[in-house]
């Protein structure tokens, strides 16, 4: 007598089959925005050690810490210089007209072109928030004491470095500090230079 499996075993290993592939899916779907992150801490911590040149012989160039509205034109156009990054005619084409921007706001700025602005609503994948919303924030060592103080989301933190950067992640909202640590904002600095 020829023995087969029966139809419970087999809706089994279906059903089996079926979780395995949800869950290898799930995770092709999430690895572009982890790469997009990952290129984020490293474009961060490219502009902290770009500031960090630039800040010890021209202060000038700063419209403050904490700015809000992220970096001025012309310490954008110095740090563009120092990173290597294209300019037109000593002024900054394209995204960077806006200061430095995440990879997230680059992809909407790309596809926009000369009709983006701040407030232009970002649209690429799983992404939310405006060009605004995405731009680089930063703070300086400005009393020289190796501590910066920076309000991060709301919440001030002294952080051992001559200069912080950080940014929202996808989301395009820049959370306080100790609840970013565990969301998707980028920060230069890392969890042991933080005074608590």
């Amino acid at each position: 007598m020829k023995k087969g499996f029966t139809l419970i075993e087999i809706l089994v290993v279906v059903a089996i089959l079926g979780v395995l592939m949800g869950g290898f899916i799930f995770k092709l779907t999430d690895a572009p925005d982890k790469a997009k992150k990952a290129v984020c801490e490293d474009y961060v911590k490219q502009v902290a050690t770009a500031i960090g040149a630039i800040e010890p012989w021209s202060k000038r160039l700063y419209s403050g810490s904490n700015s809000e509205e992220g970096l001025t034109e012309t310490t954008a156009y110095a740090l563009h210089k120092i990173l290597g990054c294209k300019t037109k005619d000593n002024k900054l084409s394209g995204y960077d007209r806006f200061g430095l921007v995440t990879p997230w706001a680059t992809e909407t700025i790309k596809k926009l072109g000369s009709s983006c602005s701040k407030s232009s609503v970002i649209t690429a994948s799983k992404s939310s928030g405006t060009i605004r919303d995405h731009i680089l924030r930063y703070a300086l060592d400005d009393d020289e004491d190796g501590i910066v103080i920076a309000n991060v989301g709301g919440e001030t933190i002294r952080i051992r470095a001559l200069v912080a950067v950080w940014c929202s992640g996808a989301d395009g909202i820049i959370e306080p500090y100790s609840k970013g640590l565990n969301g998707d904002d980028v920060y230069s600095w890392s969890t042991s230079q933080v005074d608590k």
